[in-house]
């Protein structure tokens, strides 16, 4: 399996493709790269298509400490040039978490990225109830297990479409499964490094490159209305309400989510060519 060593810890990675232009996918708390796995299947073909876990979470190292969302920023900052994304940018789809790390590449490493996809995410420091409401389940989480917590954390997770179907539930189930193998004194420190992050509200106007911003309309984590502020402090942006999707929209609506994303890159090259053709 394909690890590399980022700044004292070792990540799990996947690469695909071949494209001449890369995307690196970001995970949200508790998830993984494989979240993804829908997108790498459509994208490959005309991308380099990256993934991995980021420490503590997944396949990837769970480390003492690091979870600190300027220190994963490091972490991605690294893994990004070792990515060969110095010599040539890349596009970052950063889902919740990994958004919150994609906001602060763009802002302070502008050179490393093309574009920056957000995913239900915000720019926003936590706000004082979901920090006392999610802070309690973090610590039954680590004190007792997943258990205490499951179906808390699943309808946190995930829209209510899913939740209500059936035959979807199994992925749910993949990811139920694999909160018990988490080590539970990590996640709990990046639980708490996400729930105390700083806002980066005032950093957003160093952000020059293309945004596309997506939320799931059933989202209860990040919702409708934080994307839409997100939208207000980045204009240059463009918004995408997928319906039917909650907090993992490219698991929940894949192909709505990987339109998005399509559209969004096409605009980007078509932009190029007129720009090049002038």
């Amino acid at each position: 399996m394909p690890y590399i060593e980022i700044r004292g810890a070792k990540y799990y990675y996947e690469e695909h493709g071949r494209g001449d232009e890369t995307i690196v996918f970001s995970h949200g708390f508790l998830m993984d790269g494989d979240m993804f796995r829908y997108q790498v299947e459509k994208l490959k073909d005309r991308y380099r298509v990256i993934t991995f876990d980021w420490r503590g979470q997944g396949r990837s190292e769970a480390t003492p400490d690091g979870y600190d969302m300027d220190e994963l920023y490091l972490d991605a900052v690294e893994f990004l040039k070792k990515m060969g994304c110095e010599e040539k940018p890349c596009h970052w789809v950063g889902l919740s978490m990994g958004g919150f790390i994609g906001m602060r590449i763009a802002a302070r490493q502008p050179g490393l990225l093309k574009s920056l996809i957000l995913a239900e995410t915000s720019a926003e420091a936590e706000t004082f109830l979901k920090k006392i409401k999610w802070g309690l389940m973090a610590i039954l989480f680590k004190l007792i297990g997943p258990k205490a917590v499951e179906k808390g954390i699943v309808k946190v997770l995930f829209g209510k479409k899913i939740l209500e179907d059936p035959s979807r539930r199994h992925i749910i189930d993949e990811y139920v499964e694999k909160w018990y193998k988490l080590d539970r004194d990590a996640s709990y420190k990046i639980a708490w490094a996400i729930f105390n992050r700083k806002s980066v509200v005032d950093e957003l106007k160093n952000i020059r490159i293309p945004v596309l911003i997506i939320v799931g309309d059933q989202d209860i984590a990040r919702t409708v209305e934080e994307a839409r502020r997100l939208k207000e402090l980045i204009p240059h942006a463009k918004l995408v309400i997928i319906e039917g999707a909650g907090h993992s929209s490219a698991l929940e609506e894949p192909e709505a989510f990987t339109h998005a994303i399509l559209e969004f890159l096409r605009e980007i090259e078509q932009n190029e060519s007129k720009k090049g053709s002038s």
